[in-house]
């Protein structure tokens, strides 16, 4: 199992995600992924709802968390089923960091499938499904990133909010601070 030391000596780029998570950046397409901790600051508005255009497995190293996946479809007058959310792609910003743009019309977003998964399980998930996390301790992940693949990242916001761009990834929290709380995770 990694630890902390290690993470340290091989990580670069230890960052804040918008979504209350830490990221830091490990050799051959790895990141740890830090979550749960109540110091961890995040954007106003979640965007939780998101996919990848990598395929990538998650090994849970500490607590545990819920991984649910969602179905997106065009909604079609003759259902009378509206849409949900609108959809959102990152473009840069600065660095690691992004700002929200819209991306095509709105998507009726529903539940698939969500499962715990505690310290020492993995799940996998291929590149453009839609998921979200949910933890409510402490936890923190070892993600293998696969290839890049050509199509856009979506990310889904509920219709009538906005996504919240004037959060600054980089300006968050100190680098310091940080690796304390990934040090606080792996104690």
């Amino acid at each position: 199992m990694i630890t902390f030391d290690e993470i340290r000596k091989q990580g670069s780029g230890i960052r804040v995600h918008g979504n209350g998570f830490i990221q830091v950046d490990l050799p051959d397409n790895k990141r740890v992924n830090v979550w749960g901790h109540p110091a961890i600051p995040r954007q106003n508005v979640a965007t939780q709802l998101h996919d990848h255009r990598f395929d990538f497995y998650s090994f849970v190293l500490r607590g545990a968390m819920v991984n649910a996946t969602y179905n997106a479809y065009v909604p079609h007058p003759a259902t009378n089923l509206p849409a949900t959310h609108d959809v959102y792609t990152p473009q840069a910003r600065e660095g690691e960091d992004t700002v929200l743009v819209k991306l095509g019309e709105p998507l009726r977003v529903v539940p698939y499938h969500a499962h715990v998964y505690p310290a020492g399980e993995s799940y996998r998930l291929p590149a453009g499904m839609i998921h979200e996390t949910f933890v409510n301790q402490p936890t923190a992940t070892l993600m293998l990133k696969g290839d890049v693949r050509p199509i856009p990242v979506r990310v889904f916001c509920p219709i009538g909010k906005k996504p919240d761009n004037d959060f600054v990834r980089h300006q968050a929290m100190a680098e310091a601070d940080l690796w304390e709380i990934v040090r606080d995770v792996f104690a």
